[in-house]
């Protein structure tokens, strides 16, 4: 009968070290908890559970480096108020990213082109809105690539105005297209916000992605 108790005891724990996403039964925020938070908070935290529950397996983990709101704010409010290094450009912030029984990355930058080209550029660039571009994702791998104005204030000269935000296609045919979408703008509205874009745009529910 103990041994009975044994198993079922070890059964259950095996099973909640698969549902957390840990081999050793510790939660992802508690592995990891700078990635964990952060992704949390970019994304929402019903997002980044429902992802987590997707992309379920018992090696489930961030591949992204710590990395906080704050220090993600600052840079990017920095490199908007400093004057542009043409040999550097700009920094390609990885916001979020998973890796084990599926993949998921997100990133975030100051955008390398400027909005006359994207708004020329009509082969690559669709418009959601007056103030939201959209990449084709047939030409950016699937993934959701959207650049829209975001004005920092004291950054006078700004040498960009286009913050580009990129969520990743995860490789998991579980992972909808709305819901791929929906990460998307979660993260265009989370950077808006902490970076208080001054113009205020508006981040659509709908980039019309798909068609």
């Amino acid at each position: 009968m103990k041994s009975l108790t044994r198993i079922s005891l070890c059964g259950a724990m095996a099973m909640l070290a698969l549902s957390t996403g840990c081999s050793d039964g510790q939660s992802l925020s508690e592995k990891q908890p700078t990635q964990w938070k952060t992704c949390s908070a970019l994304f929402g935290r019903k997002n980044m559970e429902s992802l987590r529950s997707i992309l379920d397996s018992d090696d489930l983990k961030f591949s992204n480096r710590a990395l906080s709101v704050d220090q993600l704010k600052k840079g990017l409010t920095q490199e908007a108020i400093d004057p542009y290094d043409k040999l550097r450009g700009f920094k390609e912030y990885e916001t979020c990213g998973l890796s084990g029984n599926g993949y998921f990355a997100a990133t975030a930058r100051w955008a390398a082109d400027s909005l006359k080209s994207v708004q020329t550029n009509t082969e690559r660039w669709q418009r959601a809105n007056a103030e939201v571009y959209v990449a084709d994702p047939s030409g950016v791998g699937g993934d959701v690539d959207l650049v829209f104005r975001c004005a920092i204030r004291g950054a006078s000269g700004q040498a960009q105005v286009l913050l580009e935000a990129r969520v990743s296609a995860p490789d998991t045919p579980r992972v909808s297209e709305a819901f791929h979408q929906q990460l998307a703008v979660k993260l265009a509205r989370t950077l808006r916000d902490e970076l208080a874009c001054t113009n205020e745009p508006n981040i659509p529910d709908n980039l019309d992605v798909y068609g």
